[in-house]
């Protein structure tokens, strides 16, 4: 579950999109209540940039669109998180009045830090599941050489043997991650 704020918000989805708006940090929202999205180590953010920049190349000229941290995902009518990357592939899809909720990513990424790792692979996993668009996930973990991929089956969800190295193909976008260059310099 994430770190509770520093004092108890509750409202509802519409007064936290107009809210969030004049925030200057992120705050993700689950079934009425907001919680602040904690900031990564170096190690994650760069690794969040070595990720974005490979995804862009890789579907540089396609109908693919690679997507910051800064863009929010409306898993679910009460529900609203900040994932590290989204890839969409055609037309976006946003929340009505509301350019800033992605409603339709392809290809959701994030990269795992210690503080939410469980979570991310739990709960935040289980969100992305139930949402149509998404044929993957992609997990990167920000401290050692190790990636999994998720993948929408026609029997539910595979989860693929976590790589170490080598390439990693993300079939719903159509690109191949080189897992050795994310990894340069890394343990």
């Amino acid at each position: 579950m994430p770190v509770a704020a520093p004092r108890s918000l509750t409202m509802t989805p519409d007064e936290y999109v107009a809210w969030e708006a004049t925030q200057l940090e992120r705050h993700e929202y689950h079934d009425g209540e907001v919680f602040p999205v904690p900031g990564g180590s170096p190690e994650h953010a760069e690794l969040i940039i070595l990720v974005a920049v490979a995804l862009h190349d890789a579907v540089r000229g396609t109908e693919c669109t690679v997507r910051s941290e800064a863009m929010r995902v409306g898993v679910s009518d009460d529900r609203y998180v900040y994932p590290d990357l989204t890839v969409t592939c055609g037309a976006i899809e946003t929340r009505r009045n509301d350019r800033t909720t992605l409603l339709n990513p392809t290809l959701i990424v994030e990269v795992l830090p210690p503080s939410t790792r469980s979570y991310d692979l739990g709960e935040t996993f289980e969100l992305y599941r139930a949402m149509p668009s998404v044929h993957e996930v992609l997990f990167v973990d920000s401290e050692r050489r190790r990636a999994e991929v998720a993948r929408r089956a026609s029997h539910g969800w595979t989860l693929a043997e976590p790589a170490t190295g080598g390439t990693l193909r993300l079939e719903s976008v159509g690109a191949t991650l080189d897992l050795d260059a994310l990894y340069a310099g890394r343990a």
